[in-house]
């Protein structure tokens, strides 16, 4: 199920790509992108981080080293929507070079690595 939610809103996000065509989300998407379509993006990956969290229950713990969902929750902890958009915006508009790398890498690398 959570795959499929990021399925969902990353084909929503590409618009015009063909139906079934998976297109990860990157740097020249981000920034070419509304803000509320940045917060959807947004709401959509916390929303499926929030329920792998859940899946896990108790085996939470031994996710650490072996997903992603981890990095993220910790790393991002205490960051507001709206702050990180503008992290986001400042990394892709500081880093031009950088606008292929998708938006999760740049979360997880970049933003949420760092704090732990």
């Amino acid at each position: 199920l959570p795959m499929l939610l990021v399925a969902v809103s990353t084909a929503a996000w590409a618009g015009q790509q063909p139906a079934g065509d998976l297109q990860i989300v990157n740097g020249e998407h981000w920034m070419g992108a509304e803000l509320d379509e940045k917060r959807a993006y947004l709401f959509g990956v916390g929303n499926m981080l929030e329920i792998e969290q859940a899946m896990a229950g108790d085996n939470y713990a031994a996710m650490r080293g072996r997903s992603i969902v981890p990095v993220l929750l910790e790393g991002l902890s205490g960051n507001s929507i709206e702050s990180i958009v503008t992290q986001l915006d400042k990394f892709y508009a500081d880093h031009p070079d950088q606008v292929t790398r998708p938006v999760l890498e740049v979360l997880s690398l970049e933003m949420a690595w760092p704090n732990l």
